[in-house]
């Protein structure tokens, strides 16, 4: 048999040709056999958590994730570089049709059809596939008479194997049963898929065709990386409370860098376990220098003062008065304590909501520091640098600012130039998204042919691509979003609350971008607030896409979402796994922001599946919110204009049940929703 091989770019390794995956390339249709690859070693140990965070959406997993989830299988992050194929062994002549099978002509690959004589001998393009995860190449079923010499493949709405000698009736369906082994032949797999979806899994596989589009759906995470300023930082105890001040407008960081704020905070807390022991040291050198204790303690006093003085001494001042703040409330409570969590899992026992909430928090105050120490311009800065240039862009973007600020309730957007993204593939399914009817897979590892030695025992490779790529980062309104929800009965009157951002964090919950219910869920009541802010704040960051790529020179499979619904907060950027033009997104930024803006409040209200849209799906559908699963790592769940742009919100309308959050109207005490890009809210 004749092997094709072909290099593809890491990106294009990790999302569309996998190992198992069939792909048609320029060399012909082949089967993925084998990835070069290259183990990564310098990645954080919270990215394996993350993983396993990941994977408890999933109701089904195979063994060996099962085994990486439970802390039995060792986590193997790895560059793809490259990627052997061989072809299909089902042949059809392009002239007679007749079938030939590779496995019956060893070493005769490239000969004519043994029916006609023709020269052309192409490769059928089909495959059966299941949810499960188990994809097999299509192989003739021969004709008992006459073997494989006059046998051709009907197509049609039932496939079928048929013999052309006259006379002979073979005709052999085109069929096959799941293998006995398949998880979704276990009871307990059954019942839980169709309580779920209302069906039972089908116990046949599907004959479907070869595409470019890989026929599994890969799984990945798409984290935001750590910078060597943000490690530094981070390592300082009193990092995380900065960042919280941060958030709540406590401090004002001025657009300063990362590594200005690490010098303050070394300056004002505990500092560094290098700064401890530099200070032990000096204090020693003092004393055998024969000074006395009240002579040492004024030289470290004065040391101190200069030590403020060079990072700044009132912005050392300010971020001592924001913290001390926090002294007077239990707002610091929200961190939790990382150490106990690890514990409780090291344990093998289940977090808290709170233990969740706060290790959520945690890690999106994390990635919020990663974008202080980037090359960043916020839309306030830009519209005075277009100013000093006399640019022509400086109105259209001047009127962004009016837009987002007056109508869309967002506070700032940035342009970020250097974001650092790492792609991390952590196993995949066949034919279908949804985590209640597929069966996440892991990869396998004998696909994989790692540079230097193997891991030992029980491991998981799993893809991953670095990049630096282009953003923009959205801070919504937390005045406006409380608005919204004092203005559908769900919130206090926004006069009686001081601190609406501090108020959204006590009501914050586990929704992340991992992680989101669907509109039929009945969430628990401490979920409801966090659940509706999530999920307008994730339907506003759909539409923004949408409006980015209708606008720019981006398709939506260019851009990808990041979510920070714990602050409110989401980031827009390009994924660079499609064609990428540097440069594109700041350029759209400058130049039509305004425009795509104008978009949200003037035409993407309706859809143009309403009414069927609006009423039985609840405002989302392929035709208005969805996108690519690459983009929307929620499935495209919790997503629904009513809750941007208001609308009706019975149960029963025109005699169709909606699938909205059923008590929604019980909780509002009205069947209107007021949205919150709703103008009375202007």
């Amino acid at each position: 048999m004749s092997k094709q091989s072909r290099t593809f770019s890491k990106g294009k390794v990790l999302h569309s040709v996998e190992p198992g995956s069939v792909a048609t390339i320029p060399v012909g249709t082949i089967e993925v056999n084998c990835h070069f690859a290259r183990r990564v070693v310098d990645l954080s140990k919270d990215v394996e958590e993350a993983v396993r965070q990941e994977l408890t959406r999933w109701k089904h997993l195979d063994a060996q994730m099962e085994a990486f989830r439970r802390h039995t299988a060792e986590f193997v992050p790895v560059l793809t570089q490259s990627v052997k194929g061989r072809r299909l062994k089902a042949r059809e002549c392009g002239k007679c049709g007749a079938i030939r099978y590779m496995g019956q002509w060893k070493g005769d690959s490239d000969a004519p059809c043994h029916n006609c004589n023709h020269p052309t001998l192409n490769e059928i393009p089909f495959v059966f596939a299941h949810v499960d995860g188990t994809m097999l190449q299509l192989f003739p079923r021969h004709c008992p008479q006459h073997s494989y010499q006059y046998l051709v493949k009907e197509r049609g709405v039932y496939p079928r194997w048929r013999c052309k000698v006259s006379g002979c009736t073979h005709a052999d369906p085109i069929v096959r049963p799941l293998p006995p082994q398949s998880i979704m032949k276990r009871t307990e797999v059954v019942q839980a898929i169709e309580s779920a979806t209302g069906n039972s899994p089908n116990p046949m596989m599907r004959l479907t065709t070869i595409s470019d589009n890989k026929l599994q759906v890969v799984h990945s995470i798409s984290r935001i990386n750590p910078t060597s300023n943000v490690e530094k930082f981070l390592a300082l105890p009193e990092s995380l409370g900065t960042l919280l001040a941060i958030h709540l407008d406590y401090f004002d960081c001025q657009s300063r860098s990362l590594s200005e704020l690490t010098e303050v905070l070394r300056v004002l807390g505990q500092g560094t376990q290098e700064d401890h022991k530099e200070l032990d040291q000096l204090i020693k050198t003092l004393k055998m220098s024969g000074l006395d204790d009240e002579t040492i303690q004024t030289i470290l006093a004065n040391k101190r003062q200069v030590q403020e003085s060079d990072a700044g001494g009132t912005v050392v001042a300010e971020l001592r008065k924001a913290l001390a703040r926090f002294s007077n409330n239990n707002t610091l409570q929200f961190l939790g304590d990382a150490q106990a969590e690890r514990e409780t899992r090291d344990r093998r026992e289940n977090l808290t909501s709170a233990q969740k909430n706060a290790g959520t928090l945690r890690e999106q105050l994390s990635d919020r520091a990663v974008l202080m120490d980037l090359q960043r311009e916020s839309l306030d800065d830009a519209v005075k640098r277009l100013n000093k240039i006399s640019s022509p862009f400086q109105a259209n973007l001047s009127d962004a600012g009016i837009l987002m600020r007056e109508s869309l309730g967002i506070n700032q957007v940035t342009v970020i130039q250097d974001l650092p993204v790492l792609h991390l593939a952590y196993g995949y399914t066949r034919l279908s998204h949804q985590p209640e009817a597929a069966v996440l897979w892991a990869f396998d590892k004998k696909g994989f042919d790692l540079a230097g030695e193997e891991p030992k025992g029980n491991w998981i490779p799993m893809p991953i691509y670095k990049l630096k790529t282009e953003a923009l980062f959205f801070q919504f309104d937390a005045k406006r979003i409380v608005k919204w929800l004092h203005a559908n009965n769900l919130a206090p009157d926004p006069a009686n609350i001081d601190e609406p951002t501090l108020w959204l964090l006590q009501h914050q919950s586990q929704i992340t971008s991992r992680s989101g219910p669907a509109f039929e869920d009945r969430p628990p009541l401490d979920f409801r607030i966090p659940w509706l802010v999530g999920s307008a704040l994730h339907s506003a960051n759909h539409l923004l896409i949408k409006a980015i790529a209708d606008q720019s020179s981006f398709g939506e499979t260019a851009i990808s979402e990041h979510l920070l619904l714990s602050l409110n907060q989401t980031i827009i950027f390009v994924n660079r796994l499609q064609e990428f033009s540097l440069g594109g997104l700041k350029t759209f930024f400058e130049q039509r922001l305004d425009q795509a803006f104008n978009s949200l409040l003037q035409e993407r209200g309706d859809c143009m599946f309403d009414p069927d849209c609006e009423e039985r799906l609840g405002g989302a559908c392929a035709g208005c919110f969805h996108l690519p699963e690459v983009v929307c790592r929620l499935f495209n769940n919790a997503l629904s204009r009513i809750l941007l742009y208001g609308g009706e919100i019975g149960t029963n309308m025109e005699g169709v049940e909606k699938t909205l959050w059923p008590d929604l109207a019980s909780l509002v005490g009205r069947d209107q929703f007021i949205g919150l890009w709703d103008s009375r809210l202007d």
